[in-house]
């Protein structure tokens, strides 16, 4: 029982012994209106106590103190009695983790282990409370990747235990990732995110194979593709079509109108249909949080009026992603259209036209000019490759 289990820490005192924390299952004084009590944890050390409340309600009259336990008199209470030994084993584990791992377990930790059972043993488990620890100060955006490499892993498998992961088993992600159809830059965020939670595993003192340090994760920048207004002329033309699909003609109106504005996915997703009905509108960006300001054109009137469903009717990132590679194809475009390529071809398209590097900094709300001159270098690369025009001259 738990009053006989003196299980040490690893806090040594002056003496060098071993220092124990004694728990204890204590029945309330109080008695209710059904004949029951209350059942709490005391945990102590160091003449300090802490009182956990484990909501479970005994009958008191069968309670017995020396064993915690109640009178076996009856399924219900073999039950209840089932459920301490469970309560037993859980701060068995959190003593022995602490112990293997040779973390301090002090009071506070102990009780803040006991009461949000922290995931120890399945990594996939691990994510998934560690997600819904961060979800408040989490960006939306970056709260779908981490749900979405979740669900990819348990895909790949149900349960991943801590002692299973290692190098190999890393590779054999990697190699089931690729196996999805992921693009190198996809599986490069997916690898960052499993990275970061390997880390918040390592602080939580979780013994592992492998270190977070020993995760590598390449480039997510992707190779910027976008479309000439040629191509987007043919987005357009199908986008306005009568007889085109109705779930592809809402994803190319949201890519078209990105197409003019430059707007990332998550803020497209944000705005309403009031916002962007006016001459123009202010927002706060998701990823940078800065205000930034769009002037409504001609050209994006036109795109709002055709889909009155656009920025009422929502439709995932995913979808939205699905349908644009069927319009990419439907209008003879080979290139890998994803919403993202709306971005990047509205600045090429910007610059193409005329625009300058500094307006377009603006537009795109960039912190560094130096993120927007990578556009500046594409145009310029195709000027170059046009020179070749000259070699018809004779």
């Amino acid at each position: 029982m738990l009053s006989e289990n003196r299980i040490f820490d690893t806090v040594v005192d002056t003496r060098n012994m071993f220092v124990s924390m004694n728990t204890t299952i204590v029945k309330r004084d109080y008695i209710n209106a059904k004949g029951e009590s209350l059942l709490y944890l005391f945990v102590t050390k160091h003449s300090k106590r802490e009182r956990i409340p484990l909501d479970i309600y005994v009958p008191a009259d069968l309670w017995i103190k020396k064993d915690q336990r109640l009178q076996p008199i009856n399924q219900h209470c073999r039950d209840l009695n089932l459920i301490l030994d469970n309560i037993d084993s859980k701060v068995t584990s959190i003593h022995t983790l602490f112990r293997l791992s040779n973390k301090q377990l002090s009071l506070e930790k102990f009780c803040e282990e006991f009461r949000n059972a922290i995931p120890r043993l399945d990594f996939l488990a691990f994510i998934d409370y560690q997600i819904k620890e961060e979800k408040s100060i989490l960006k939306k955006g970056t709260l779908r990747r981490h749900h979405a490499v979740l669900e990819k892993l348990r895909r790949f498998r149900k349960e991943i235990f801590f002692t299973e992961l290692d190098e190999p088993m890393l590779i054999k992600i990697r190699s089931y990732f690729r196996g999805l159809g992921n693009t190198s830059v996809t599986i490069e965020s997916n690898m960052a995110s499993i990275k970061k939670f390997v880390s918040a595993a390592e602080k939580k003192g979780i013994k592992m194979l492998i270190k977070s340090s020993d995760i590598k994760v390449g480039s997510t920048a992707g190779n910027r593709t976008d479309l000439s207004s040629a191509e987007i002329k043919k987005i357009f033309d199908l986008f306005k079509s009568e007889f085109v699909n109705p779930r592809y003609k809402l994803a190319a109106g949201y890519f078209l109108f990105s197409c003019f504005t430059g707007l990332r996915i998550s803020d497209v997703q944000n705005l309403s249909r009031e916002q962007v009905e006016k001459n123009n509108f202010t927002f706060i960006t998701e990823k940078t949080t800065k205000l930034q300001y769009v002037s409504v054109s001609g050209k994006l009137r036109e795109i709002l009026q055709e889909d009155k469903r656009l920025f009422v009717k929502r439709i995932s990132n995913e979808e939205i992603n699905r349908c644009l590679k069927i319009v990419a194809t439907l209008c003879g475009i080979k290139k890998n259209v994803s919403f993202h390529v709306a971005r990047h071809s509205f600045a090429t398209n910007f610059l193409r036209m005329g625009g300058d590097v500094q307006t377009l900094q603006s537009l795109l709300g960039h912190s560094k000019i130096n993120e927007t001159m990578i556009y500046v270098h594409i145009v310029n690369s195709e000027a170059c490759e046009k020179m070749k025009l000259l070699d018809n001259m004779f």
